[in-house]
């Protein structure tokens, strides 16, 4: 009986898969120097993280608004029309108070941890199977989880640093895992 990856792997060619697992290693490493970077630097990443999001939600808003304004013979506009303005008001919220913006999204990183650990460990655990290095997914996912538990005992006190730090550690793990990943599922030369 073959399984996915099995199938997947007898269906790429060599020079394909050889390319691929550059590139997914190259992945890894980002994501573990971005994480590193955010480790040491865990204010700024937070700030910053915070900064992007205020941006972007502020951006999407604006060109929601637009857009359902210029869709008004349609009877649906209103619906979007509130929506987008929903994130465009949220959006400016946090540009303008960018501690309650740390505070909320602290809260939003927090549940999405909890959840990708929970998500991570359990399919490192059925790639067990067919993955020799199966293990990493579940210590990424252990990762992840620890560091929304570590956010859920220390919040408030600690939101305008612990969101970079969390963030650095779970794009730490994450690069690695995939580093580790790609190294075992590379065809031999």
């Amino acid at each position: 009986m073959q399984t996915y990856l099995t199938h997947l792997k007898l269906s790429v060619s060599p020079d394909i898969e050889r390319v691929g697992f550059k590139h997914l290693r190259l992945v890894g490493v980002i994501l573990a120097l971005i994480g590193l970077l955010a480790i040491l630097l865990p204010s700024v990443a937070t700030f910053g993280t915070e900064l992007l999001v205020a941006w972007m939600l502020t951006l999407w808003g604006a060109v929601g608004l637009w857009f359902s304004w210029a869709i008004r013979p349609a009877p649906e506009w209103r619906y979007g029309f509130a929506a987008f303005g929903l994130l465009f008001v949220v959006g400016v919220a946090f540009v303008l108070f960018p501690l309650a913006g740390i505070a909320v999204l602290t809260v939003l990183m927090m549940l999405s941890f909890l959840m990708e650990g929970i998500l991570s460990i359990l399919f490192g655990l059925r790639a067990s199977a067919h993955l020799s290095n199966w293990g990493w997914l579940v210590f990424s996912g252990l990762c992840s989880f620890a560091a929304g538990v570590v956010i859920l005992f220390g919040w408030p006190w600690t939101a305008s640093w612990t969101l970079g730090l969390m963030m650095g550690l779970n794009f730490l793990s994450t690069g690695l895992s995939i580093v580790m990943l790609a190294r075992s599922a590379r065809p031999a030369d």
